[in-house]
């Protein structure tokens, strides 16, 4: 289930057998000047039958490297534009998603 804009979850429905999600996350939000936007998300299981079944997931983080300034380019922040957030270092902003987690 992803969280809905207007709070509460909503299903998200496969295709056929397999299927991938693909969970951006807080920096390509912030990379892409909320274009592209982070969703919380959770796995639900329905019932039995489902949790009797086979289920695969895979989690994969990627970050680039350190020093990698983090800004929302010209095209993404259109003419007359603000950008959302500040530039950061990607060291920098996993710091800050960090103490956030520890925060919670």
């Amino acid at each position: 289930e992803a969280g809905g804009e207007s709070g509460g979850w909503l299903d998200v429905c496969g295709r056929g057998g397999s299927t991938a999600i693909v969970n951006t996350g807080a920096l390509l939000a912030r990379w892409t000047n909320d274009e592209w936007k982070a969703t919380a998300h959770r796995v639900v299981v329905p019932n039995a039958t489902a949790a009797a079944g086979h289920r695969y997931s895979i989690a994969f983080f990627v970050d680039p490297d350190a020093g990698q300034v983090i800004a929302a380019h010209e095209r993404l922040v259109g003419a007359g534009g603000q950008r959302k957030y500040e530039p950061i270092a990607s060291e920098e902003f996993l710091k800050l998603k960090l103490q956030e987690m520890q925060k919670q």
